[in-house]
């Protein structure tokens, strides 16, 4: 096995230090080949999964945050890259690795990692491996984004920030959805809501957990919707929201799904692990075990 550990310039240069001192201490002690690539300019990241491309032997950590994640798994998908893709937390929110228990993390355990096939979202012709959202939730993700523009020591702090100054400005976005899990038939809905979240993993938006049971490899998404409501409803849910404690709230349609579609009247801003676009459409799938994800944790408890 190969080792390739791919440092985005995302990431900070105070987490570089120290990751790239655990890295060359731990395998220079085992005697063991890795690569440490450092990001430099734009879509160097993708150019480091061309020059993989074909090295089934290759485990490369991608060690950063969800976004780079995500334009690395897009790559992959886009030309059939045949290595295995790991990550090191170094984001802002790092919510694809809350699937995980990193608690106990050490660099050691990038030697022998248990490979496994996981789920992704497929949305608009791109790849998400966590979670797809749209509606008030973008809203507060792209302000947060603005924020952290403005001082990026508010990392994290940045999302109840975000949320702060916009919970005077409640949207409502109407859209039609129907979606299918291959079962039960379609499942249509028709009306105005606040966001909505379709589900690979659990967690997004600096830990907010539309759905606490969501599971990598099970082949099946979750979509999570939130109908419009007054503030003093919307208040007491972020909170349960936050905790995942929101499925039973009136105003919160939650179902299992492997595939559907919504229309929205107007285009809105999408967020898919992070990366923000607008679309006023999403036509969205799930694509069983289509990633040789590198795990070098356990997956978190439920």
């Amino acid at each position: 096995m190969k080792y390739v550990f791919l440092l985005s310039s995302k990431a900070g240069a105070g987490s570089f230090s120290e990751l790239e001192h655990s890295i060359v201490k731990c395998y220079s002690s085992n005697n063991l080949k890795y690569t440490i690539i450092k990001t430099e300019h734009k879509n160097h990241a993708c150019e480091i999964v061309q020059k993989y491309c074909d090295c089934s032997d290759v485990v490369l950590y991608v060690c950063s945050g969800d976004g780079t994640l995500n334009e690395v798994i897009n790559k992959m998908k886009e030309i059939n890259a045949k290595f295995s893709v790991g990550l090191i937390p170094l984001g802002t929110a790092n919510d694809f690795s809350k699937n995980f228990d990193y608690s106990n993390f050490k660099i050691e355990n990038t030697i022998k990692p248990v490979i496994d096939d996981i789920d992704l979202i497929k949305v608009n012709g791109r790849y998400c491996v966590n979670v797809l959202s749209f509606g008030f939730d973008t809203v507060i993700l792209n302000s947060a984004y603005n924020l952290l523009k403005k001082n990026p020591k508010l990392r994290a702090n940045a999302y109840p920030l975000a949320v702060f100054q916009n919970i005077f400005k409640i949207p409502k976005y109407k859209l039609e959805s129907s979606t299918s899990n291959g079962q039960n038939g379609d499942v249509n809905l028709k009306g105005y809501y606040l966001l909505g979240a379709i589900c690979n993993g659990g967690f997004y938006g600096g830990g907010f957990n539309p759905s606490p049971y969501a599971n990598l490899t099970d082949g099946v998404l979750e979509m999570c919707l939130a109908e419009t409501m007054p503030l003093y409803k919307i208040i007491p849910l972020i909170f349960k929201y936050k905790k995942g404690a929101h499925l039973s709230h009136p105003l919160i349609h939650f179902q299992k799904l492997t595939k559907g579609s919504i229309k929205f009247e107007k285009e809105l801003m999408v967020n898919v692990d992070g990366e923000i676009f607008t679309t006023d459409f999403l036509d969205f799938e799930v694509i069983s075990k289509a990633l040789r994800f590198a795990k070098v944790c356990d997956y978190r408890k439920k």
